[in-house]
């Protein structure tokens, strides 16, 4: 018997779209960076040489869903960002944060027997972090007032988050995979969505920050265009044969005279990341195109 599979899919609202394009659109234009990512690792090698990591996704979540998440013994940093009254949340992995006290005060051993609240020299050395870090991400953007992250409490048990913010409140999430001393873990930064639309990106115009593509002017990759698009059904493919006519659906381009010219695609790979637009002026000159020097 045959049963059909279901995928099991978390339906994605336009405001959870629109949260995680802003932020992935505002990060790099707002200093985060090559240069800020370089700031954030020296500042870590610095004290952690062995330490990486890397942005894993961005999901939306509830004050609640963060509450309900947390292990009773945690290690979760209360940030404040002026003007607004809502807090943000940095959590990181209990057994990586054992780790990383456990190095940053010298000691070798790689393993933790078991997890419990944070003494308060630890929390003291976890705070130093997270102010070294903080103060770079300000510093690095250009001092900008929307990233001047403040650290104003930790939470080192599930039950003293409560008082910070009220279950419904919705948040933006990003989690990050760190990988450090052999092991893995993760370090979750929670935005409040005032945060986000009314701080981050309320009156920024998002344009595509082309500025460090000069770099990359080396790597050889394969462009190919699109002059148009067409819908042919599955049982009208089968029957096409060599010499039949398909006409376009869609097509940027026109016959002037003798001959065609208009606006084309490119795409890279399969497309899947936008094209660039291109003006073309036929097959004159081997059928080079202008691009128009912006991505969509």
């Amino acid at each position: 018997m045959i049963k059909p599979f279901r995928f099991h899919l978390t339906k994605v609202s336009p405001k959870q779209l629109q949260l995680t394009e802003g932020l992935l659109r505002f990060l790099p234009q707002a200093g985060l960076k090559e240069d800020i990512q370089i700031a954030i690792r020296k500042a870590l090698h610095q004290y952690l040489p062995d330490i990486a990591y890397y942005l894993e996704r961005i999901e939306e979540a509830s004050f609640q869903d963060l509450f309900h998440s947390l292990p009773q013994a945690c290690c979760v940093g209360v940030l404040g960002l002026k003007p607004f009254n809502q807090k943000g949340f940095i959590e990181i992995d209990p057994v990586l944060s054992h780790l990383l006290i456990e190095k940053l005060l010298g000691g070798e051993e790689e393993g933790v027997n078991e997890l419990r609240p944070l003494t308060e020299t630890e929390q003291g050395v976890v705070e130093f972090l997270f102010l070294k870090l903080l103060a770079q991400i300000h510093k690095a953007s250009g001092e900008k007032a929307k990233l001047h992250f403040r650290l104003e409490d930790m939470a080192l048990e599930a039950s003293q988050i409560r008082k910070f913010a009220k279950e419904e409140e919705k948040l933006a999430c990003l989690k990050f995979h760190v990988s450090f001393l052999k092991r893995s873990g993760f370090v979750h930064l929670y935005l409040p969505h005032p945060w986000v639309l009314e701080g981050f990106l309320k009156d920024r115009e998002l344009k595509e920050d082309f500025s460090d593509w000069p770099q990359y002017g080396d790597v050889a990759c394969e462009v190919w265009g699109s002059l148009g698009t067409a819908e042919v059904g599955l049982a009208d493919l089968e029957t096409l044969a060599g010499g039949d006519v398909v006409l376009f659906d869609q097509t940027g381009v026109r016959k002037t005279g003798d001959h065609w010219e208009g606006e084309v695609a490119l795409f890279v790979g399969r497309g899947e990341h936008g094209k660039w637009r291109a003006a073309w002026d036929g097959f004159q000159e081997k059928g080079k195109v202008r691009l128009k020097n912006n991505f969509s």
